[in-house]
């Protein structure tokens, strides 16, 4: 690839995805645009991952895999593909989805010919196993037209429902100018293994990017259940809230902008909610009952908190009590977490 201008280095940690990788891989060297780069970063996979994309580097010398010492994330094997990155513009593909095959040359020439930072483009929501169900993930009443998107936009539409949990901005897989990135030294936060795409997101935002967003679907997401938000932990909910914190105390774009501003705050609420209830449960599941009475405790909002959701998931408990599994307590749920575009 030295000799051909990379117009798109597309991104791709893969965890244990032997089942699904070279479908995934296929989908970007099929693009009608050909000048690309496909990085596969393995995360210290346990299967045949590492050796899938080995024979398709050997195929196809526009395939590179780096691999991880350790398993550190998604965030992590970003920030390695990042690194490596030769290509104009940054296009983000997870091991277990597929590019329609006109998606980066479209985004490319949308984001090129009005001057963007980023491009994106709507989501394909695909039920594993059953693609004949496919369906947009924002729907034209939502949004009806190409447009640009502005930081509360994207923060509103990060809130979710439990009605709609997979209906969240932070779903969207991005292509980011790589000069932007470099300039304001952008990475992913490592600490994070649940909303690090939500959080780098809004940052690229809050550094002034000029974000361009289509309803065209041309990024097939697989659906599979029991992955959505079950890695979140009681430490990547309290970042995200600290982060938000920061935010609505000193950041200047905030303060300027009382849409951002409300936006977050709705944002931070439910962070705070679903911290409050996590962090219960853990301590009651490790027996830490100093620990969960002190949560109860520490305040109004928090003991709100625990109490509402503790009533929300009433049923789930009683359920897995006549299922004989009453000792653990559950986690939040798959439909209370708004998710912020990780899978784990």
């Amino acid at each position: 690839m030295n000799d051909v201008m990379v117009r798109a280095s597309v991104i791709m940690p893969a965890y244990n995805a032997a089942k699904t990788l070279q479908q995934a891989v296929g989908s970007a060297l099929r693009q009608t645009d050909p000048r690309l780069e496909v990085l596969v970063i393995d995360d210290a996979s346990a299967d045949a991952t590492a050796a899938i994309a080995e024979d398709l580097a050997a195929a196809d010398p526009r395939v590179r895999l780096l691999r991880q010492p350790s398993n550190r994330g998604p965030a992590a094997a970003r920030n390695r593909g990042l690194a490596a990155a030769q290509g104009t513009w940054i296009a983000l593909l997870d091991a277990d989805d597929e590019f329609v095959p006109e998606r980066l040359e479209t985004l490319l020439t949308s984001g090129e010919s009005r001057g963007a930072d980023i491009v994106a483009d709507n989501l394909l929501l695909c039920p594993a196993g059953d693609p004949a169900r496919a369906t947009p993930m924002i729907s034209r009443a939502t949004l009806p037209a190409d447009k640009w998107m502005s930081p509360a936009e994207f923060v509103a539409g990060n809130l979710g429902s439990r009605f709609t949990p997979r209906v969240s901005y932070g779903f969207m897989q991005p292509m980011i100018r790589r000069d932007f990135l470099k300039a304001h030294g952008l990475r992913y936060n490592e600490h994070n293994r649940f909303g690090e795409d939500y959080l780098f997101a809004l940052t690229c935002l809050l550094r002034g990017a000029r974000w361009w967003i289509t309803p065209k679907a041309m990024y097939r997401y697989r659906v599979q259940p029991g992955t959505l938000t079950d890695v979140q932990s009681a430490a990547d909910l309290m970042r995200i809230r600290q982060y938000e914190d920061r935010l609505l105390r000193s950041d200047p774009m905030v303060a300027a902008d009382r849409n951002l501003a409300t936006a977050l705050r709705r944002h931070k609420h439910k962070m705070d909610h679903f911290y409050y209830y996590r962090a219960f449960t853990d301590a009651l599941k490790a027996r830490a009952f100093p620990a969960a009475m002190g949560l109860l405790v520490e305040s109004v909002d928090g003991f709100r908190h625990i109490m509402t959701e503790s009533v929300l998931q009433a049923p789930r408990v009683v359920l897995k009590a006549l299922r004989g599994g009453f000792c653990q307590p559950p986690p939040v749920a798959d439909d209370a977490v708004p998710d912020l575009g990780n899978r784990g």
